[in-house]
Formats: structure tokens, C-alpha cells, sequence
């Protein structure tokens, strides 16, 4: 793969939910497709929050579950979230390191977050997170990583406007937002409510 992140500093990212669910991520050339209904041919890295079990795969850009991955000079922590397993699925928290941002997925949680899976989550510069947690959950997540910017993604209008009041900030919605890397500031946590548009 000739694509190569670390030659120039990435100074935006593009984020948008294609049709039906999932994250897709541009930066310059490189896509990174979270949790798509369908496999992309476009994406150049796929991550996979929730997979049944048995968890295998001979796509070398296709990741499942946890571990320390590389592609194209893109770094990858799978984060295990063994409160949120059963019998038939594996659930996996990402970290992902954008030149030098850290990335955050998480799937939908159930049972929340223990301290020794924040701990390995680290410093976030932006959190990806749906509506497939409470409210409430969703709130205590964001104080518990404190990242930089949330990028809540909801169909469901009282929701965000939940988020809103709680975390006292405008959310309007959008289909696909520019990051720019340098607007990010430690003073307040920026929050995007990105539409999940129907398939």
C-alpha cells in the first residue's frame, strides 16, 4: 500500500455516516470506514466495534478485536470490552492514532466502562459514540475521557438535544463535518451531532 499518513502533517479530517450506519473518516487519501453495514471497497482500513464469534478474517485491512495494528503508518489499539461479550459476540473499543490525534470508537455499551479499560483508552482528542447508549451513559462517558471533541451520531432528535442541555452547547445537525485539527482547543469539549441517514 503506497498510502503513508506520516509524510505530512494532517491538519483535517472529513467525518461522515454513509447511508444505513457506520464512521467514515478522511484524511487526505487514507478512508476509515467503522463498522459498515457493507464492506467498502473504498475504505483503506475497516474496524469492526461489534463481531460474531468465530472472530477470523484474511482481509489484512479489516480489523477485529483487540490488539496493536499498523496500516499504512496509521496506528491501531483494539481495546477488548469483555463486560459487554457473550456466548456469540466480541466487543472492541478503538484507538486510533491520526498523526498525532488520538481517535476514539466505541460500540454500544450495556454495562459502561471499567477504570482499567479508560486507563488503556488514554488521552482522546476525539470521541466517536452513538445512540445505542443512554443518555446518561453517553454524558458520563464524555466526563470520564474528557476528550477534546464528541462526535455524537443519533437519528433520534431528543437525544442530542439531551446532550445539548446537559453539556450546555448548541447542537444543530449535520450529515458530514470538517475537523480542523487546529480549532481544537483543552478549554471545552466541542460536540458534533452527525445524522444517521436512512439506508
Amino acid at each position: 500500500m503506497k498510502i503513508n499518513l506520516n509524510s505530512a502533517k494532517i491538519e483535517s479530517m472529513v467525518i461522515r455516516v454513509p447511508r444505513g450506519a457506520g464512521i467514515l473518516c478522511e484524511a487526505r487519501e487514507f478512508k476509515l470506514s467503522v463498522d459498515p453495514t457493507s464492506p467498502s471497497a473504498k475504505a483503506n482500513l475497516v474496524l469492526e466495534t461489534k463481531t460474531d464469534w468465530p472472530n477470523s478474517s484474511d482481509d489484512l485491512n479489516l480489523i477485529r478485536g483487540a490488539g496493536e495494528y499498523e496500516v499504512a503508518g496509521v496506528r491501531i489499539r483494539g481495546i477488548s470490552l469483555t463486560k459487554e461479550e457473550d456466548s456469540k459476540h466480541l466487543r472492541t473499543a478503538y484507538v486510533v492514532l491520526f498523526d498525532e490525534l488520538n481517535l476514539c470508537f466505541l460500540p454500544s455499551l450495556k454495562n459502561g466502562i471499567d477504570d482499567d479499560v479508560l486507563e488503556k483508552i488514554g488521552e482522546i482528542d476525539v470521541l466517536f459514540i452513538n445512540n445505542g447508549n443512554e443518555t446518561k451513559k453517553v454524558i458520563q462517558l464524555i466526563r470520564n475521557i474528557d476528550p477534546r471533541a464528541v462526535v455524537f451520531i443519533s437519528g433520534v432528535k431528543k437525544d442530542a438535544e439531551a446532550l445539548s442541555k446537559e453539556l450546555g452547547q448548541p447542537l444543530d445537525p449535520l450529515d458530514r463535518v470538517s475537523i480542523k485539527f487546529k480549532d481544537l482547543n483543552d478549554e471545552e469539549t466541542k460536540l458534533i451531532w452527525l445524522t444517521i441517514k436512512e439506508k
